[in-house]
């Protein structure tokens, strides 16, 4: 008698297991899949806003870097690494409120950053930095950056490269900082030495060119 009973607790207990983990499953599928909510994303974006602006347009200067219109592949790959302590900002985790927030939610938040349209709604006159040798600058963009950057400083979504055009002189000179530094990866390759050899001057022009460039593009 004891073996049929045993069986049939083995079956309940079998179901019961499938009944309680098939829906966790099929959420988790469903939430990797769900198209972004542009209306969510605005509305996990008033934290964002503290920092970076109404439109996240950043603040002149660059304490805070411009993110309205950054391409959303690179935001979801941004706040991701921030999130899981990959990069560390005590005010993107803790104001901005990153940790508590799902992957769907970051995919919504990239997309509704990335759909600003700064032109509409706050238009930039991005500052070139003084002594800039801008033609300099071009010249060694198009040698050494353009492979990843884009030849108009668009990004490249194969390579995971932010668009750099739009952005602030004083965020951007901070960043190639932090690669010199070793505080930051830079083309997510530990070993990286693009900025070795460059004199403060040839990084001043680089970063000048990249401020006239046309955002647009």
């Amino acid at each position: 008698m004891s073996s049929p009973f045993l069986r049939a607790l083995a079956l309940s207990l079998a179901f019961s297991g499938t009944l309680a983990v098939t829906p966790s499953v099929l959420a988790s599928t469903s939430d990797a899949e769900a198209e972004p909510d542009l209306d969510l994303g605005q509305r996990l974006h008033r934290q964002c806003a503290l920092c970076h602006g109404q439109y996240s347009q950043g603040i002149l200067g660059g304490k805070y870097p411009r993110l309205a219109g950054l391409p959303d592949y690179y935001l979801v790959k941004s706040l991701t690494d921030y999130r899981d302590g990959v990069r560390e900002h005590a005010a993107m985790t803790v104001v901005g409120g990153l940790r508590t927030l799902s992957d769907s939610d970051l995919a919504s938040l990239s997309a509704y950053i990335a759909s600003i349209d700064l032109d509409a709604v706050h238009p930039l006159d991005v500052p070139t930095p003084e002594g800039a040798d801008v033609e300099n600058g071009e010249e060694i963009y198009q040698s050494d950056c353009k492979t990843c950057h884009g030849r108009a400083a668009e990004g490249n979504k194969r390579k995971e490269s932010p668009k750099l055009a739009g952005q602030y002189d004083g965020y951007l000179l901070r960043q190639i900082e932090k690669f010199k530094a070793g505080k930051r990866m830079h083309a997510n390759d530990p070993d990286d030495e693009t900025f070795v050899d460059y004199s403060d001057q040839d990084i001043l022009d680089i970063i000048g060119f990249v401020t006239t460039v046309d955002d647009k593009n």
